[in-house]
């Protein structure tokens, strides 16, 4: 895999949305690592507070703008397929504190996602790269696809998915449906991955530019800045949307 690639139908459909990708290679995520949890603790202390005036996640703005991009555009609906950002939102609700720890680089960006109220979120890229050579994908499902969810059994197969649902996929098996809604079991973010490609989808308010927008730009320095600060690692991002024209980035082999 040394691609990713957001389908030009796709892009087509959310205009206003720029996908910031970031990949990151050898680091640590098995340490304790403080400065993620004060990241995470003060991002969840900032955002309950900002709840706090509306009476609950899905009234937030930047919930609804995501809510209803994808009911216009997908038929989604938000009350049986919550992104990943509402969801975060709601348990914050629920529990006024920082969330519980999962693994670092899981509480990173989970921590971005509650700052910004994007989605967010990463897949070990040494497992991508060492089970296929197609490239990674955000796209319109197919019927040849299949998905396993994270909490399904060991025993379990892979079911089909519905021709349509907007997916991240890597040759014909979905890592994600509906856009942030439910991640699969396979490329999971553990405490032993040391390769990573994270991935923010920014809804837009206003029309997107060629450029990065502010609230973009934003999410990316935070992505970079804290690979930076959290983990040591350099990192690069990278933004595909429909007014830049730019689709498809390089990943870099994480076997070098």
């Amino acid at each position: 895999m040394d691609r990713f690639v957001v389908a030009q139908d796709v892009t087509k459909m959310l205009p206003k949305m720029q996908v910031v990708i970031v990949t990151a290679y050898n680091l640590d995520n098995q340490s304790k690592n403080p400065s993620v949890d004060a990241f995470a603790s003060e991002a969840a202390s900032t955002a309950v507070s900002d709840l706090s005036a509306y009476p609950n996640a899905q009234s937030h703005p930047r919930i609804a703008l995501y809510r209803d991009t994808l009911k216009a555009t997908c038929n989604l609906s938000a009350k049986k397929f919550p992104q990943s950002n509402e969801s975060l939102y709601k348990r914050l609700l629920k529990e006024k504190k920082a969330l519980r720890p999962i693994n670092p680089l899981v509480d990173f960006y989970n921590s971005v996602s509650i700052k910004y109220g994007v989605t967010a979120g990463a897949f070990d890229l040494g497992e991508l790269q060492a089970r296929s050579t197609k490239p990674l994908e955000l796209r319109l499902s197919t019927t040849a696809d299949t998905f396993k969810a994270l909490d399904a059994k060991p025993d379990e197969t892979a079911a089909p998915v519905a021709a349509g649902e907007l997916v991240y996929v890597q040759d014909t098996t979905v890592l994600t449906r509906h856009l942030a809604w439910r991640q699969a079991a396979e490329a999971l973010v553990t405490e032993k991955t040391k390769n990573v490609i994270l991935m923010s989808e920014v809804f837009n308010e206003d029309a997107a530019t060629a450029t990065p927008t502010k609230l973009t730009t934003s999410v990316a320095d935070e992505f970079v800045r804290g690979l930076k600060d959290f983990f040591g690692v350099e990192a690069k991002a990278t933004v595909l949307g429909e007014a830049s024209g730019e689709r498809t980035t390089e990943v870099e082999n994480a076997f070098f």
